[in-house]
């Protein structure tokens, strides 16, 4: 390792492991280097990449002032890598392909490239073709490598271990599924077919609650709409005009219109909470002037602000009437400290939590309860666990599974225990 700036460099650190070509800081004299592992295939292929990194937590861009170095990361060290799993997205739900995307996105890059200059001459149909070969190829590699050399632990809490350890209250259900052409399960209620949300509710209503159906989106409104004014503060050192395709154009299928908008280049990571802390604390007491939260003030900033927050609704995908309507609902049913709790979770770290809600929202007088259904065998999302574990850990919302199960699952079953669900 380069010793030019006089600097050993043995305390360094990632600044980003999502990133192709990583970048590393020292902690001691602030350089910002490459690993020479990574220089072949980064000149080759990436070489766009090479001239800065940005920071995960921050988003902040910073300059590579050291180039490549050797023994940077940990393989080169002789450190166990540090996993970093992607989302799981469509075409990518295997723990293979989220655990090692970084090397299959490697070999696939150089194998398909060696191809493409042994055959200059090949139709669009005949590269095609390799592609999906070389992919297949690759992924059987690396199984085979981690089958007898593993260089991740692969290990996550099972859904029925984060539901056990979050006392996860259940509650069962015995419909009479149907068959449907449709994707995902549906059930019979009153010789009708209904989605297994709708046949949930109607249980719940005969019980004398009110039934809301929820997941994320009303929340990214209510988010919107109440933090706007701090989002798009123009004073924000950080903050840069963004433009982007207005979302009711797109879903219209009418020409794009732009949309511009100041929004902090960190916006929705974890950094943007801690650096703008006093802002934000500034926001909430003004969100609650004489220190206490107030559901009418809410409303009345809410529907005042309703027309200013387009842009950021727009730009969160919050900006149908309808979601905004359920926002607005949310600020009626639940306590308004209970509002501005989840207000105060979403903006330490937006991108990290805005999905995973439950599905439904009951309410009966001053009593709520957050409903996540999941019909027989469906499992919980990565999005879904994580929520899970944060409202037992921080939002203590009051929450409950509902799980529909198959007939033939409830002879000798309660049904209630968080067991269950791991089984199912």
């Amino acid at each position: 390792m380069s010793k030019a700036s006089g600097c050993s460099h043995a305390n360094i650190a990632c600044l980003n492991q999502h990133e192709l070509i990583r970048k590393y800081r020292c902690a001691d004299c602030d350089a910002v280097m490459m690993c020479a592992c990574d220089e072949l295939f980064g000149r080759r292929f990436l070489a766009h990449q090479l001239g800065e990194g940005a920071e995960l937590d921050t988003q902040e861009r910073l300059p590579v002032t050291h180039g490549f170095q050797t023994g940077v990361c940990n393989g080169c060290r002789g450190l166990p890598l540090e996993p970093a799993p992607g989302a799981a997205i469509y075409g990518r739900t295997s723990k293979i392909k989220r655990f090692y995307w970084r090397e299959l996105f490697f070999r696939e890059t150089e194998r398909f490239s060696d191809w493409e200059n042994a055959n200059p001459e090949a139709s669009a149909e005949e590269a095609k073709a390799a592609r999906k070969r070389i992919e297949r190829e690759v992924l059987d590699e690396i199984k085979a490598l981690h089958q007898a050399t593993p260089l991740y632990d692969m290990r996550e809490p099972s859904q029925g271990e984060v539901l056990a350890r979050c006392n996860v209250e259940m509650e069962p259900f015995y419909p009479t599924f149907a068959l449907s052409p449709e994707k995902g399960a549906v059930v019979m209620l009153d010789g009708d077919i209904v989605s297994p949300e709708a046949f949930v509710i109607r249980q719940y209503v005969t019980q004398g609650w009110v039934a809301m159906p929820l997941e994320s989106v009303p929340l990214h409104a209510l988010f919107s709409v109440l933090t706007w004014l701090l989002v798009e503060d123009p004073t924000d050192p950080r903050s840069r005009m963004a433009g982007f395709g207005s979302r009711t154009a797109f879903e219209a299928g009418i020409p794009s219109e732009q949309i511009w908008m100041h929004l902090p280049e960190d916006f929705g990571t974890k950094g943007y909470g801690r650096r703008r802390k006093e802002a934000i604390d500034e926001h909430f007491d003004f969100l609650k002037p004489d220190g206490r939260a107030d559901r009418a003030r809410l409303l009345e900033l809410f529907d005042y602000w309703r027309a200013p927050s387009e842009r950021l609704r727009q730009y969160l995908w919050a900006h149908r009437d309808a979601d905004v309507e359920r926002a607005r609902k949310l600020i009626e049913i639940l306590p308004a400290e209970t509002i501005l709790m989840i207000l105060r979770y979403l903006i330490d770290d937006y991108w990290g939590r805005y999905l995973g809600w439950p599905d439904l929202l009951l309410w009966c007088g001053d009593d709520f309860l957050f409903i996540e259904v999941k019909s027989s065998s469906d499992r919980l999302s990565d999005d879904q666990m994580r929520w899970i574990a944060d409202n037992h850990e921080q939002l203590k919302l009051p929450f409950r599974l509902a799980k529909l199960h198959r007939p033939s699952r409830q002879g000798g079953r309660s049904g209630k225990s968080a067991e269950d669900a791991a089984s199912d």
